[in-house]
This record gives C-alpha cells, structure tokens and sequence, in this order.
C-alpha cells in the first residue's frame, strides 16, 4: 500500500509539477493584482469627475455608441469619487458574415461622472506590457492562455490530482511505527547538509508547514475550475448546494430563454426598488448583463465589504421577471461553502493578512515543486548508476 502511494506522489507530483509552479507564481502576483495593475497603468483608476455617478445604463450606452462592435457584459460601479467605472465586454456578431467583429478592445475605464472615457485595452493581449501584464498574468493562471474550455478542463483535472496528491503526501510523512509526534516533528524541520539532504527537507517540511493552507486552495482549484462537473455534485453527497444563476441559465434550453427587450436603465431601477423593498442598505456595486442566457444582474456591496461577496438581484431580460436573490452565506450547509471557495483562493476571507499568505504559499508552491523535480532526478540519476554498476560484472565475465 505504502510503495503504491510512494510511486502515486512520485508520478502525479512529476505530471503536475509545472502546473503547480505556474499557479503558484501566477496566484502569488494575483493576490495584489489590482494593487499591481494600479501601480503599472494609473492612468486607468483616476477619474478627475466630482459629484454623482451616472447611472450603469447610461455608461454602457456611451461605451457602446462609441464602440458599435462590442457589447457591454460587466460594469464594476465606482464606491467613490476619484474612482473609475470598470467595464468588460464581448464582441458582437457581424450580421454580414455571421461571425464575431475582430474587436481591439474588451476592457474600458470610464469616468462615472462625466461620462468620458480614461482608458482601454484588450484583456487577453500578452505579455510583459505594462498595460498587459497583470490581464496575462491572470488568464495565465485561469486556463494558462489556451483556448478558454481546454484550459479550464486541463487546470481542472491538475486540481483534482492536487488534492489527491496533497492528502496522499501528508499520510507520507507519517512514521510507520514507535512514538508518533516525536518521530513525525522531525519532518517539520529543515535539518540541512548536503545539497540532496536540504531539498529533502525543504520538500517534506515546507509542505507539512503548509499543508492546512494548500488542502483548501487544492479544493477552491477544483470549484473554481469544474464547478458542475466535480465539485457540486460531490459536496451535494453531504449536503445541497443550488446552481448558480449562471448555470440555471446555462441549463435552459435556449429557445426557452427569450430575447432581451428591457434596457439596461429598466433593470437597473427594478434592482433598485428590489433592494429598497428588502432593505439592503449597500450601494450598487457591480452589474452584469448577459446577452446569451438573458439576464441582467445587479450586485449590492462595497468592494471590500463582505468576504463572501455582495448580494445579488436578477431578472430575465424579456419582461424584467426577478428570478433570483442571491445572499452570500445564506442557504444550505453546501451553499455555504461553495460561497467560501472564492474567498479562500484569493485569501479574501482573511483581508489583506490572508493576501498576504496567498503570495507566501504561492511563493511556497513554486519551492515544493522545484525541490520535488530535484529529488526525483537525484533518485533517478542513483538509480541509474546502480544498474550500470551491476551490469558491469556480467559484461566482464561474458568477454573473459
């Protein structure tokens, strides 16, 4: 049982080593992706408009006029003066050829205020571009710049052989017998000596240190990345967990899902007297318009308001029907915690001292890799060596 789980880690950690390294890097910048992407483009997060914010249909609209060949799908709302609209958008479909216009951008900075606009780029350009970095940086870590379903597929099954890998090695670190905790402690330590002693003990120690760190973000890989496929169902073995309003719409058949008639103002006011009626005291925070599945949604909250997100109304985008309120923290034991798998990732869910341990176990991940590609090659180049010793012999006696 042991030499099977020995020969597990040694070959699912080799096929995932670089995945893992490329994440952890990747997730390590992300934990101040908008601190970083501020830093490298401000010219995007300045607006120099004072007094109220123009409406998130009237935005869009001018976005929209200006740039015929898009269609706005997100908008983040600014929470104060001096800060930007946010806005991502898809491209529209050509009437005269049936495909999408080849748009030269997606990503927009718009005063809210004055309704001009402050900056764009294209989200998916690569690479190393001040205005392109932390976009690449992101999709690097999202699907590792591969067609989106692909990507998302491949690093989806690396988080489910991440998870298995993370609990068969912690049982590798268990003493096979005497006293437990005393011969297990020697393992959290780094001992040092020779080159192939100190990887060793960097590789074990480093990943019992932070094992209770790696455990969840493995699992919030898998949620992020194979929602429907793996995570929900087996989390609904314990205990239900809805779909999201995504994938309600996503599982209606699209001739059943109608065609937009409202606008994006008639949504907007029908969120807002939804929000006064239950009581929400937020502000507006985010908007989401979908084209394909038909439906608007208007999230309530401060950027850094609750760790679990904001709350969100929904309505389909024919006769302006609500459909849904999603409350996060709210619902079934299973709910709950798929609420939480955002969070944990990015390390939300301790505020900035959980960013903080996001970029050191990123930092972390990158070691565990190196030093576990280390020892393996080592092992192997001994192992190779010993069969030649041992041929040697034989060699000799058959030319003598």
């Amino acid at each position: 049982m042991r030499h099977t789980l020995v020969l597990f880690h040694r070959y699912v950690g080799l096929a995932i080593a670089l995945f893992i390294a490329v994440a952890g890097l990747t997730g390590s910048i992300l934990a101040f992706n908008h601190e970083i992407d501020a830093w490298l483009n401000p010219e995007f997060y300045q607006a120099e408009g004072v007094g109220e914010a123009l409406p998130p249909g009237e935005i869009i609209e001018r976005v929209e006029a200006k740039y015929p060949d898009i269609w706005v799908w997100y908008l983040g709302y600014p929470e104060e003066s001096g800060e930007p609209a946010i806005l991502f958008a898809a491209p529209r479909i050509n009437p005269a050829t049936g495909e999408e216009y080849d748009s030269a951008y997606n990503f927009f900075s718009w005063d809210a205020v004055t309704g001009e606009e402050i900056g764009k780029r294209y989200w998916m350009n690569c690479c190393f571009e001040r205005e392109n970095f932390i976009p690449f940086v992101y999709e690097l870590h999202h699907n590792l710049m591969l067609p989106e379903y692909f990507g998302i597929l491949l690093m989806g099954v690396v988080a489910i052989l991440w998870v298995l890998d993370t609990l068969v090695s912690l049982f590798l670190t268990f003493p096979r017998n005497g006293p437990f905790f005393s011969k297990w402690w020697r393992f959290w330590k780094v001992k040092g000596g020779s080159t192939m002693r100190l990887n060793l003990d960097w590789h074990r120690a480093g990943g019992l240190w932070l094992w209770l760190i790696l455990l969840p973000i493995a699992i919030s890989s898998v949620a992020m990345n194979l929602p429907t496929q793996v995570f929900k169902p087996v989390v609904s073995i314990f205990s239900p967990v809805a779909l999201s309003m995504y994938e309600e719409r996503l599982a209606t058949p699209v001739d059943e899902r109608g065609e937009t008639r409202i606008s994006h103002n008639q949504a907007y006011q029908l969120a807002l007297a939804e929000a006064k009626r239950l009581g929400w005291r937020e502000p507006v925070g985010e908007y989401l318009y979908l084209r394909d599945e038909n439906y608007f949604g208007v999230g309530f909250g401060y950027h850094d308001g609750n760790m679990l997100g904001n709350k969100w109304i929904y309505f389909e985008g024919t006769e302006g029907r609500q459909i849904g309120v999603k409350i996060p923290g709210e619902g079934t034991a299973g709910d709950v915690f798929a609420d939480l798998q955002l969070p944990i990732h990015g390390g939300r869910i301790a505020g900035f001292p959980g960013r903080i341990i996001i970029f050191i176990t990123g930092l972390g991940l990158v070691m565990l890799s190196g030093t576990g590609f280390y020892i393996w090659w080592r092992k192997r180049r001994a192992r190779i060596s010993s069969r030649q010793k041992q041929s040697l012999p034989t060699a000799s006696a058959e030319l003598s």
